[in-house]
């Protein structure tokens, strides 16, 4: 394999510090002998200490909406112009445009990574003209790529139909964690980790507090909404019981996790994009010996019918949420979800992704 190669730029609009998948993406090719360079959105708030990995930031004028998206693009295109990788790797449709033109007029290998379907995030929700943006891109883009993997099956079964283009699955999972922790049934402090935004189950957890009053939540995390929570946790007088973490950098979750009880993974229906979602928080709920509440949605409905590491509920409703926190209250059940989180975590690991993810990456850059 020529040094070129080898040669790889990432580019993301996410916050690099936060971005674990990222992180895991990069060090592991770097590991595997692939000279890594990854340009991210730029904020005040970054600061990079990546061992080996060469990290330039992509900054903008605009940091939301659709001049956003345009001025990164535009912004990203020219730097991919002027960069020296043999190939491209980006992540979802909201940096795929500049990477397939940049890509396309210097003659280099574009791999796509789609950590959702875009075009199907609540925010667009009422948005035709801008969802129909998104699927022209992908509708253009997608079938000029040379490799494309997505984060469970339900995603890459979407892509594949709807664009006619193979994708492989590389799951979003924690490192292996050898601390043996379960989580204790009396603490009763239920914990979301993400991005606070619509649909997320945020406002629903903050409003189950009225009835869970003797219940705590902690909220790693930011987003969109973000600011518009914590009014809703004073409004409704749970301030006192909501723990707002903010962007947390990864080496400190687990730590936070394992002082909690139940983690929440609980996504709007309305929704394609969480309807078909495997979250990589219901993973980090499991490998902190968590019990979690997911929706009933095809890959946890997968998961958990074989592997019992949570319960389910059918509605994104409040009312549901606060019976699925009444049935952990069975110290019996809860303790057997608990050791099964601990029994089955090793299932699900990164070492276990990398081994495929490299293989997909030899695979297709030692090609002549």
């Amino acid at each position: 394999m020529s040094s070129s190669s080898k040669d790889i730029i990432f580019c993301s609009t996410s916050l690099a510090m936060y971005d674990r998948r990222m992180q895991r993406i990069t060090n592991a090719l770097n590991s595997s002998g692939y000279q890594v360079r990854w340009l991210s959105r730029y904020h005040d708030k970054n600061t990079i200490n990546f061992d080996s990995i060469r990290h330039n930031f992509v900054k903008c004028i605009f940091n939301s909406g659709i001049l956003f998206y345009l001025e990164f693009n535009i912004r990203l295109f020219l730097k991919l112009l002027r960069s020296s990788e043999g190939s491209i790797s980006c992540v979802d449709l909201d940096t795929l445009l500049a990477a397939t033109l940049a890509s396309k007029m210097k003659g280099k290998k574009l791999i796509f990574d789609a950590h959702e379907i875009f075009y199907e995030v609540p925010e667009l929700t009422g948005k035709p003209f801008k969802k129909w943006i998104w699927k022209q891109v992908a509708r253009w883009c997608i079938p000029k790529t040379d490799l494309c993997y997505t984060v469970n099956n339900s995603l890459k079964k979407h892509y594949e139909k709807n664009y006619s283009t193979s994708f492989s699955v590389i799951r979003n999972v924690p490192d292996v964690i050898t601390k043996k922790t379960v989580a204790i049934s009396n603490n009763k402090t239920m914990v979301y980790l993400g991005a606070v935004n619509k649909g997320r189950g945020v406002e629903i957890a903050i409003q189950s507090l009225q009835q869970l009053i003797d219940y705590k939540l902690v909220i790693i995390g930011e987003g969109d909404e973000y600011e518009q929570m914590i009014a809703l946790a004073e409004s409704f007088n749970v301030s006192d019981r909501i723990d707002f973490r903010g962007y947390t950098t990864p080496d400190k979750i687990f730590s936070i996790l394992s002082e909690c009880s139940i983690g929440l993974n609980v996504l709007v229906a309305e929704s394609e994009n969480y309807r078909l979602s495997l979250a990589n928080k219901f993973f980090d709920y499991m490998h902190a010996g968590l019990p979690s509440i997911n929706m009933r949605y095809p890959e946890y409905e997968s998961i958990l019918e074989e592997h019992g590491v949570g319960v389910m509920i059918e509605e994104y409703e409040i009312g549901g949420l606060v019976e699925a926190v009444a049935r952990l209250e069975d110290t019996a059940l809860f303790e057997e979800l608990a050791e099964n989180t601990i029994m089955y975590r090793g299932l699900y690991t990164w070492g276990k992704e990398k081994v495929d993810l490299v293989s997909l990456y030899v695979g297709l850059l030692t090609q002549s």
